[in-house]
């Protein structure tokens, strides 16, 4: 009964707006409903496009129908969203602001976005985020800077408005992904967690430290980069060759004398060169990480995105820099479903669209 009550409270309750995120290759949204433990997962799903993303978005009747069926296929309510743009659409800038006596941050960052955009910063929309610091008692501030042009600004939002969506907020994808980090990891306020989100042709490393972001920078390790090597060397289709990375993944430990040992072998000696790289910027966001935090070291990896989907990744990476890996759950940030079963594989593509859910109840 008590289930019951709890449920009906936070039906009755004012609604969250829907965390939206049209990412590269399906639409990925998450609405929230709170509860008297944390936040509930009212709704969520995943679907692929039924054209390419550019084309979508482009065709206003194919977009709406497209999102009307998203909306329909589980509880969400209401057409209010949480959206943030594309990575290509936006450019963060890690400055250093020095804020003098009788200038407020704002002024001081507005100063700093302009003398590194020059001319273009008039054309320009600006948000920040300013990054946790051990030195929090100097003049000197920290903050990620995101801007992108106004008119690709506007345009995203006219695009949201013609899908038959209701703009509450645009966020900046780093943020909402380190208040998602933070949501799953409530008490460990000294601790820092990296992310390594994986994607197509770039993959972005996020650091929290306890509840606020520390770092979000963009590397060059992608999916697409993986496999054209992979096909190259095995005279292979490019599908092939994924389907190869996801059953076996990139060498890992597997059965010996097994056929998938020798497979799995194969692979991560053609792509070694790429992995070495990619546990060279680990250990140069590790040193960054401690350099930050006067000596807290990366406590965990959390792995997201298209190479999180590859066979046994999570031992390849862990044996690279001697942490403990884990896929990236995000439904682990709420406390429950709000009577609400999402849908198989459903993890590998919703953590923006969570941390965008989450703007309302954790602002960042």
């Amino acid at each position: 009964m008590s289930a019951l009550l709890a449920r009906w409270r936070a039906r009755a309750a004012p609604l969250h707006p829907i965390g939206i995120d049209f990412a590269g290759a399906s639409l990925n949204m998450l609405q929230i409903a709170p509860s008297a433990h944390g936040p509930l997962v009212r709704a969520a799903v995943s679907l692929p496009y039924p054209l390419p993303r550019a084309e979508l978005l482009a065709d206003a009747r194919a977009l709406k129908s497209f999102v009307r069926t998203a909306l329909a296929s589980a509880p969400f309510a209401g057409t209010d969203v949480v959206a943030a743009l594309a990575p290509a659409d936006v450019r963060i800038l890690p400055l250093t602001v020095n804020v003098p006596h009788g200038q407020t941050e704002q002024q001081a960052v507005a100063r700093a976005v302009r003398e590194q955009l020059g001319a273009q910063a008039a054309e320009s929309v600006v948000d920040y985020y300013q990054v946790r610091s051990a030195d929090s008692g100097s003049n000197e501030r920290q903050v990620l800077a995101a801007v992108a042009q106004r008119a690709a600004v506007l345009a995203y939002l006219d695009c949201l408005c013609s899908a038959g969506l209701t703009p509450a907020a645009l966020d900046i994808g780093p943020t909402a992904i380190a208040r998602l980090l933070a949501a799953m990891h409530q008490q460990d306020y000294e601790e820092s967690v990296l992310l390594i989100n994986f994607g197509l042709h770039k993959s972005f490393l996020t650091v929290i430290w306890g509840r606020r972001l520390m770092l979000d920078r963009e590397i060059d390790f992608g999916e697409t980069q993986l496999v054209d090597k992979l096909a190259r060397a095995l005279k292979l289709a490019p599908e092939i060759a994924l389907a190869l990375l996801r059953e076996h993944g990139t060498g890992a430990r597997v059965p010996v004398g097994s056929v998938a040992q020798d497979i799995g072998r194969t692979i991560g000696e053609i792509l070694h060169p790429e992995f070495t790289a990619l546990a060279e910027e680990l250990l140069r966001t590790q040193v960054y990480v401690a350099s930050r935090t006067r000596g807290s070291a990366v406590s965990r990896v959390y792995l997201n995105g298209s190479a999180a989907r590859y066979a046994h990744i999570p031992e390849r990476v862990a044996a690279m820099i001697n942490l403990p890996v884990n896929v990236l759950d995000p439904f682990q940030a709420f406390g429950a479903m709000d009577g609400f079963t999402p849908q198989p594989g459903i993890t590998h593509g919703i953590a923006l669209a969570a941390g965008l859910a989450l703007r309302e109840v954790a602002h960042g």
